[in-house]
């Protein structure tokens, strides 16, 4: 131990994960991991957890798992502070690890670019926690207008609004879409007349504004084929009192 260089590494997501892979086979290092989740989990299928398509353990693996028999210690812990100084990294469960390389690849977090109303009141979709959050509060609001009465109310439980066209709206408005035409009449057959709508609304012109103008046509096509309400060049300005407002 004392001849291998210690690596504190944050964060375990694709990155991080990639990371490790280059080095623990090596003699030279000893990692320790820490991340605030004990598991990996593959991000681009989060929609589908978030929708009820698939279990959260479809799409993760536990760390210790893992690196079963590699040179690879973990913590479970985010990370408090660094003192550059002493190489010391500071954690959340009260304790300190000392490094000689200190690698982040800890990802992101949502953009609400400022937006208290809507970081307050919106569902974020950037975790597993975040995925079971959305898909419990899509069950309770299903069975909520499943008894409803009032057609006003019962259209307003039936109304979702996605913030951004990216691939993650662009999935989960897709996904709506699936499960509108198919689960909600089957699961759900006191709403067979009933209709789920779904906005997703976006500030650049065109949705997956960072790829191709042949995937901007084809996403927004089939988006508006399956009955998904597509609103480009404008902003969420703010989410209050159950109501969306629009720039």
């Amino acid at each position: 131990m004392d001849k291998k260089k210690r690596v504190v590494l944050i964060g375990g997501g694709f990155a991080g994960l990639n990371f490790i892979k280059r080095l623990y086979n090596s003699k030279d290092y000893h990692i320790t991991l820490v991340d605030t989740n004990n598991y990996n989990y593959f991000t681009p299928l989060l929609y589908q957890v978030a929708t009820g398509f698939l279990e959260p353990s479809s799409i993760s693996y536990p760390f210790r798992k893992l690196f079963q028999g590699k040179e690879v210690a973990f913590r479970m812990a985010d990370v408090v502070r660094v003192n550059a100084e002493r190489n010391t990294v500071y954690l959340s469960d009260g304790g300190t690890l000392v490094y000689d390389l200190l690698v982040f690849a800890a990802g992101s977090k949502s953009n609400f670019y400022g937006n208290e109303s809507v970081r307050k009141n919106a569902t974020a979709l950037k975790g597993i926690d975040d995925a079971l959050y959305m898909r419990n509060r899509l069950i309770e609001i299903l069975e909520k207008a499943s008894v409803e009465q009032d057609p006003i109310e019962k259209a307003k439980l039936l109304t979702v609004v996605i913030a951004g066209g990216g691939p993650t709206g662009v999935e989960v408005a897709g996904m709506l879409a699936e499960f509108k035409d198919t689960i909600l009449a089957e699961e759900y057959p006191e709403m067979l007349n009933a209709t789920l709508k779904v906005y997703v609304v976006d500030g650049a012109p065109h949705l997956l504004a960072p790829m191709s103008g042949k995937t901007h046509k084809a996403a927004y096509s089939i988006l508006k084929r399956l009955g998904i309400h597509v609103i480009l060049n404008v902003q969420v300005t703010s989410y209050e009192n159950d109501e969306v407002h629009l720039s």
